[in-house]
């Protein structure tokens, strides 16, 4: 049967449609493109789904899906929600009526993110909107979610470099006299992530086993730390070890169980400003102590640089080197994914093997 339709004096087409009972109107300039409104109008009256909030847009939804379904996750997870919607998804796509969005607006968007280059923020920008589209989709506001066949290309993560050994060997001599240095030294043997070193306390500390025990975690709200469980929802003991031990030791004996074992210049929990300064101020210390050397080795010297993770990294490579078994490894370091520890570990072997080869060549040459 031919698809029939109504001209109206003005030159559109016309068609009319049962949609659950509701009688609507479809307009369009193109015969074809009539057909396939009316065609997708009766899929969805087929399907009982009825569109309702036709003028709510992707802004609009995305606010309404973060507090209706992700209100009861970590805070540091709804904050991460927040500014992808705030910085990525609502200035891009924000305006658009949920109906109206097509997968072109959403490429586009990715697109001129990653001409931005961000790149990392934008693989999470798109797992947010399929759950955010997806979500509408089940409450039927939409029938299809334009998201879901769109795919990236992984984003290959910046090598992580761990401190080397002369790095660590300038951190260790330092500390005995700066407090913000031992800090990053403890986080080098302890492996301990920047949220769980701010509300550490004696009292966590077993001098006579040699452990500490890691039960709780903050994430930075507005700059203040706010306490959270750790980040794979138990508690780990980690070895104190002997490099550390002596000056722990010797600070247990001044200090109150319940004092923070490091803490910033108030003697409170430390900020998130706190601990970006005390990072800042070490490697000033470093780099003041860099220059102390010879002038020919200061020259061919890079200013030391590192970031609080790259202490974690540091730290399971320190593991690997000593011959610890990856499940014991990740045991003290707390990794929720072993598969992450086992990429650092395969790594270390084929970068030791890759040495290993390049020695017999140079002993044969």
């Amino acid at each position: 049967m031919a698809f029939t339709y109504t001209k109206r004096k003005d030159g559109r087409l016309m068609k009319r449609v049962s949609v659950n009972g509701r009688l609507e109107t479809l307009y369009s300039d193109d015969p074809k493109d009539l057909e396939n409104q009316y065609i997708e109008k009766k899929h969805l009256s087929h399907k009982g789904i009825f569109i309702n909030d036709e003028g709510m847009t992707v802004g609009v939804w995305a606010d309404k899906w973060l507090n209706l379904y992700k209100r009861d996750k970590a805070q540091a997870t709804i904050n991460m929600y927040k500014d992808t919607i705030r910085l990525y998804i609502k200035p891009n796509l924000g305006n658009i009526k949920l109906k109206n969005l097509k997968q072109s607006d959403i490429v586009d968007m990715l697109n001129t993110l990653d001409e931005k280059g961000i790149t990392r923020r934008k693989e999470y920008t798109l797992i947010t909107l399929k759950q955010i589209l997806q979500t509408a989709v089940d409450n039927e506001y939409i029938y299809k979610n334009v998201a879901t066949s769109i795919k990236l290309q992984r984003h290959k993560s910046a090598e992580k470099i761990p401190l080397t050994e002369e790095v660590i060997a300038r951190i260790k001599k330092l500390s005995k006299n700066d407090s913000d240095v031992f800090m990053i030294l403890f986080m080098i043997y302890t492996g301990l992530r920047r949220g769980e070193v701010a509300p550490l306390q004696y009292k966590d500390i077993n001098l006579d086993n040699k452990r500490l025990t890691v039960n709780k975690a903050v994430h930075f709200s507005n700059n203040q730390p706010v306490i959270k469980s750790t980040k794979t929802e138990y508690s780990r003991t980690v070895p104190i070890l002997n490099v550390i031990y002596d000056d722990i030791e010797q600070m247990s004996k001044t200090h109150k169980p319940n004092n923070y074992i490091f803490t910033n210049s108030l003697g409170k929990m430390m900020t998130e400003t706190s601990m970006k300064r005390k990072l800042k101020h070490v490697l000033k210390v470093l780099n003041e102590d860099l220059k102390t050397d010879t002038p020919d080795s200061v020259s061919k010297q890079e200013p030391i640089s590192f970031t609080y993770h790259q202490l974690r990294h540091t730290y399971a490579c320190i593991l690997h080197k000593a011959g610890i078994d990856i499940k014991e490894a990740q045991r003290w370091t707390g990794h929720k994914n072993v598969q992450v520890l086992l990429d650092i570990y395969t790594h270390l072997d084929e970068q030791d093997n890759k040495n290993a080869v390049d020695k017999i060549n140079q002993f044969l040459s």
